[in-house]
């Protein structure tokens, strides 16, 4: 290895050259000055199901990441030339790539992930109407029943991250908007507008004085008779139409997104020797047979006819019962699935893993399908 270097004006030195018989020899600093490429791509199980908290690392260079919750990663500032990667996760097999790296361009890496042991059969959650309970009950229940009115879902209204809610409005059919006033079926009338089942003041209300991002569900009612009935105010106040808004809360938050816990948490405990794996049991977890498994189908997926897929992991105790604390997410396509699945978890019974004939503490995986076909399920 040779070095030239010179004295910059400001008194640093820089390198001006760095001739390595191996790159991946050379300091780190060096090969940064040399140029540099990276390397993007996925990761997924065998069925093509994108996994996340996968760690992805260089084994002839230091470098390692984990994909995100689409799978996905991005490993940069890479020396140019062959490099050797592998993707690792509990419960799958290690798989290796190599890629070549070119200066100033990104490589891709797909992997594909085989389990190290057979999976438990898939959950499959029906297209079935929930009994909600709470501050929006009644928006859930209407909004999965379907029937009157035209319904806006927090979906709706975060897409394309509008300013005021008269741009979320004027998607919805029948709604006419003329200087920040709403007005439904060319009525020439305001409509009735209420808050969280609080009706607001009579005539005109400023619809744009609430915040797309502080409301959680909309309903639209073109007529008096069409609203649910306890909405239809008084002395024909609802002639013009029923405008009936949630906002979003703590509830709301509480129930969009899980808690998990990091891949890091469960590889710790399985280093440590206090968990096991499908792989590691004589016999694995499963779910107890005389114990069902009620998991809820979200009412915004439900009414939408959204299907989706999880695949969850957590520790079933030598008692058969889920820890709470250590439930993670290998794949989910939307947080509310999650969600769902983690709130049956924390009821569901299985029976333990067993190790020597010992019932033992047991890292499971398990896929939950959503169904959003109407006709496998009956109300």
């Amino acid at each position: 290895m040779t070095w030239r270097a010179r004295l910059l004006p400001n008194g640093r030195q820089a390198v001006r050259r760095c001739v390595c018989v191996l790159l991946a020899a050379c300091p780190a600093g060096v090969r940064g000055q040399i140029g540099s490429g990276s390397v993007v791509g996925s990761v997924s199980d065998s069925a093509g199901t994108l996994l996340t908290g996968v760690e992805v690392r260089g084994l002839t260079v230091e470098r390692s990441t984990r994909t995100d919750e689409q799978g996905q990663f991005r490993l940069a500032a890479l020396p140019p030339g062959p490099l050797l990667l592998e993707a690792r996760r509990l419960g799958f097999r290690p798989e290796t790539l190599h890629v070549g790296v070119v200066e100033g361009h990104s490589a891709t890496a797909v992997f594909r992930l085989g389990a190290t042991a057979n999976t438990l059969e898939s959950v499959v959650v029906r297209a079935v109407r929930q009994h909600h309970t709470g501050r929006l009950a009644g928006y859930f229940d209407r909004l999965e029943s379907n029937t009157g009115g035209f319904f806006i879902t927090r979906e709706m209204i975060d897409e394309g991250d509008p300013r005021q809610l008269s741009d979320v409005l004027r998607k919805a059919p029948g709604v006419d908007i003329a200087r920040g006033r709403v007005r439904l079926r060319g009525r020439g009338c305001p409509p009735l507008v209420w808050l969280d089942g609080m009706p607001m003041p009579a005539g005109e209300v400023d619809i744009n004085s609430f915040p797309p991002r502080t409301i959680e569900g909309i309903e639209l009612y073109a007529t008096a008779s069409g609203a649910p009935f306890r909405y239809q105010g008084m002395r024909d106040e609802a002639r013009c139409g029923t405008l009936l808004l949630w906002s979003r809360g703590s509830d709301t938050e509480e129930r969009r997104r899980p808690i998990v816990a990091t891949v890091e948490e469960l590889e710790r405990l399985h280093a440590q020797q206090s968990v096991l794996t499908a792989s590691d049991v004589d016999v694995s977890a499963r779910p107890d047979s005389l114990i069902p498994m009620r998991v809820a189908f979200p009412s915004e997926l439900l009414a939408s006819g959204t299907s989706g897929i999880v695949i969850a992991e957590f520790v079933v105790d030598s008692s058969g019962m889920v820890e709470a604390a250590t439930f993670g997410v290998l794949s989910s396509s939307h947080p509310l699935f999650a969600r769902a699945v983690q709130d049956a978890l924390q009821g569901a019974h299985f029976r333990p893993g067993l190790f020597r004939g010992h019932p033992v503490r047991q890292i499971v995986q398990m896929q939950f399908r959503f169904d959003a076909d109407r006709r496998h399920g009956r109300d």
